[in-house]
């Protein structure tokens, strides 16, 4: 008999648990190879980083090739990027990027997004961006605490957009330059 109990609590604990499995979603890496020297396309990410307001970065490395041959890559961690503010519309704002996190009278303060970019030189005048992001709120009234969540992606898409406009300005502003 217990052991019938002890089944059926795991059957009713499973069942709890795959709705909120379900509604989460994968977070979103975007892995693209642009044309341009690593160079022109970090001046682009930095670009498009101040265009969206992100404040000075909480990472930022750049590690130089150890021998001749060798290639260029950075590492880019942006400070929290502001989306929304105040109670009235920071819920509303975050729910077109993503799904939150359900909490039952819940009141979201604030939402933001941190990007995370790994850019890396693959040949000359060839460089893959590895972008991905986190967005995460402030919820005040039942848990007054801050919550991370993942994406619909639409940003990082938007992000990885402007880098490229961004990186294929550079590289025609240097090629002008040349001529």
């Amino acid at each position: 008999m217990n052991r019938i109990r002890c089944i059926a609590l795991a059957l009713v604990l499973v069942a709890a648990a795959v709705p909120a499995l379900a509604q989460q979603t994968e977070q979103l890496v975007l892995d693209e190879v642009v044309s341009g020297s690593f160079g022109k396309v970090w001046a682009a990410v930095q670009r498009a980083m101040d265009e969206n307001k992100c404040g000075k970065p909480q990472n930022l490395k750049v590690i130089e090739p150890e021998d001749v041959d060798g290639f260029y890559r950075g590492i880019y961690v942006s400070d929290y990027c502001v989306l929304a503010a105040g109670e009235e519309t920071s819920q509303d704002e975050m729910e077109k990027y993503g799904k939150l996190p359900r909490i039952r009278n819940g009141v979201w303060v604030n939402g933001r997004i941190q990007y995370r970019l790994n850019v890396r030189e693959e040949r000359r005048n060839e460089t893959r961006i590895i972008l991905k992001a986190e967005l995460s709120g402030f919820e005040e009234y039942i848990t007054n605490q801050m919550h991370f969540w993942n994406s619909n992606g639409d940003l990082e898409r938007k992000m990885m957009a402007l880098i490229k406009q961004y990186t294929a300005e550079e590289v025609k502003k240097a090629t002008e330059q040349e001529d």
